[in-house]
């Protein structure tokens, strides 16, 4: 999940951000809140995707065209970007697991933690959701929405390695040979794929169709440049309709192609043409800002909430305060990570590796 840079533009881009990884957690969390399943809430993540392409390029593409920022420069700010947070959710969701499964399972906690270190997809199945004990075979199961971080990773370090073949003709033809995957495996399954081993191959489908949209968009669309908020509100209204809203089952396999291939382009470049007033940007980069951190981490905050709500004695409806307590803590633990952990330590990794180089420093991708 990228962030755009603070002197950006991109405003509505930021709060859009914001309000896709709020789908993501209402929807894994449905029961909890007393809603249907969201209609097609999973294609936030083909959204992120999108917006990943489209802020890559924007941040980096004439950079390293130029020669002014080296290919160990770009990967050590993507890992940075990336990896922090990531751990954050790791470590979260290690002791969630170890709060919520008996001890008895700690054992296969451990024997994941290698792979997920590493930022690898893990073979160990543990009971997410105990005590139903039914298991589910997340790639990552300590934190399982970690899935996706795995191929923004991979998208990045295909972008450095082969940048210069990047043209537009490779980018649509990347895009057609995902998109004809995209159709195999919406007419042979679901598009809601990815987190799990039996559709973990999926990934690569999502974001090599996403990804190079984004970057497209970027090279080749002019951003907008009013700023009206009518038009700001009608863009995230449209976000919300498109997925949230139910299609009629009997098109099911239909609408979840053409939703996919559609909205996350789509979403992108609208977002990118109108900015919201001026009395909205603080909101909007608040929103940009802790989105990252609600992806990353509100699975373990959630399962924590949950068992220290579950053990406090006279609660008549517990579930209820957790769903209550719930978003509000998730944005503090986004917001206090980015401000006391995040952008200090990718600040002081930068400091320093700039101390070590000759070369000028790439201060304004710090954020991309």
């Amino acid at each position: 999940m990228e962030t755009t840079n603070k002197s950006s533009r991109y405003a509505t881009l930021d709060g859009l951000r914001g309000l896709g990884a709020l789908f993501v957690l209402v929807q894994h969390f449905s029961p909890m809140y007393h809603v249907p399943l969201l209609g097609h809430a999973y294609l936030a993540v083909d959204l992120f995707f999108a917006m990943s392409g489209f802020v890559i390029g924007s941040a980096y593409d004439k950079k390293i065209a130029s020669g002014s920022l080296k290919f160990n420069q770009y990967i050590l700010l993507r890992v940075l970007r990336l990896y922090p947070l990531y751990l954050a959710g790791l470590v979260l969701g290690t002791i969630a697991m170890m709060v919520r499964l008996p001890a008895s399972y700690w054992a296969e906690i451990a024997s994941a933690l290698p792979a997920n270190v590493l930022m690898l997809p893990s073979r160990v199945v543990l009971p997410t959701f105990y005590p139903w004990l039914l298991t589910i075979d997340f790639s990552y199961p300590l934190d399982f929405p970690a899935w996706s971080l795995f191929f923004e990773l991979a998208v990045s370090l295909g972008y450095g390695l082969f940048f210069r073949f990047l043209s537009t003709r490779m980018l649509l033809l990347i895009m057609c040979v995902s998109g004809v995957a995209l159709g195999i495996a919406a007419y042979t399954s679901t598009l809601n794929s990815g987190a799990f081993w039996s559709s973990f191959y999926q990934g690569f489908a999502r974001v090599g169709y996403s990804f190079p949209a984004g970057l497209l968009l970027y090279r080749h669309c002019r951003p907008g440049q009013s700023r009206n908020h009518l038009a700001t509100l009608a863009v995230l209204l449209a976000a919300i309709g498109l997925l949230g809203v139910a299609w009629p089952a009997a098109h099911q396999h239909a609408s979840d192609l053409f939703l996919a291939l559609a909205v996350p382009p789509a979403l992108v470049w609208v977002t990118t043409r109108v900015e919201p007033p001026a009395r909205f940007l603080r909101l909007c980069a608040f929103s940009g800002m802790v989105s990252y951190g609600i992806y990353a981490m509100h699975v373990p905050v959630e399962i924590i909430l949950q068992e220290i709500v579950y053990h406090i004695h006279g609660l008549a409806h517990p579930g209820g305060v957790t769903a209550l307590l719930l978003l509000p803590a998730v944005v503090l633990v986004a917001w206090a990570a980015d401000r006391y952990y995040d952008t200090p330590l990718r600040r002081a990794v930068l400091t320093r590796s700039r101390g070590r180089r000759t070369a000028g420093p790439v201060s304004s991708s710090a954020r991309a």
